[in-house]
């Protein structure tokens, strides 16, 4: 699987063939076929690797006690796991950007991360710690943010971790926490 997800990163999505895995993994191109069954196989598998990864990194901890550090801390768990996973989450952006990667299942994951994300923003807003906003509006931004950021870490190279840890958050947890003048 890894060795999947570092031919894609390095050749692109068009360009990584079983024969090009194969050979990174040092394994017969045809066993890729046996384990996973089709190109398609190993890509959704890729997918749902991926995904578990990125859940796992996102999972709430015990300082996420209000719904503007439940956001903060999600938003800088992601960040840090774009930081120290690169190559996987350069591919999963390209498998955001390519139909043929993620067809229907894409779609309907898509729709569960927005719908999760407008649900939170909208209990966060009830509560009072969240700003009367569009919640399906900044969840669309948020979405398409979080997809776009491992491009962005790529792109400029060297920054510094705290712009992605720390920067990149606070755009969206200012844009959206109630502040103690407002309350």
């Amino acid at each position: 699987m890894d060795a999947a997800i570092e031919t894609i990163a390095d050749l692109g999505l068009a360009k990584a063939s079983n024969a090009a895995i194969a050979a990174r993994a040092q394994v017969s191109p045809a066993l890729i076929s046996y384990h996973f069954g089709s190109r398609q196989g190993l890509i959704d598998q890729m997918r749902a690797t991926i995904q578990q990864r990125v859940d796992e990194a996102m999972k709430p901890v015990e300082e996420d006690d209000s719904y503007v550090s439940a956001l903060e801390g999600m938003l800088r768990r992601f960040a840090a796991h774009c930081l120290d996973n690169l190559p996987a989450m350069l591919v999963s952006t390209q498998f955001e950007r390519h139909d043929q990667a993620g067809g229907a299942a894409r779609d309907a994951e898509q729709a569960e991360g927005l719908a999760e994300l407008r649900t939170f923003i909208a209990e966060g807003q009830q509560y009072g710690q969240f700003r009367p906003v569009d919640a399906r509006l900044v969840a669309s931004v948020l979405m398409n943010a979080m997809t776009d950021l491992p491009r962005e870490i790529r792109d400029r190279g060297d920054a510094d971790r705290s712009v992605f840890e720390r920067d990149w958050p606070l755009l969206f947890v200012n844009a959206l926490a109630v502040r103690d003048d407002e309350g």
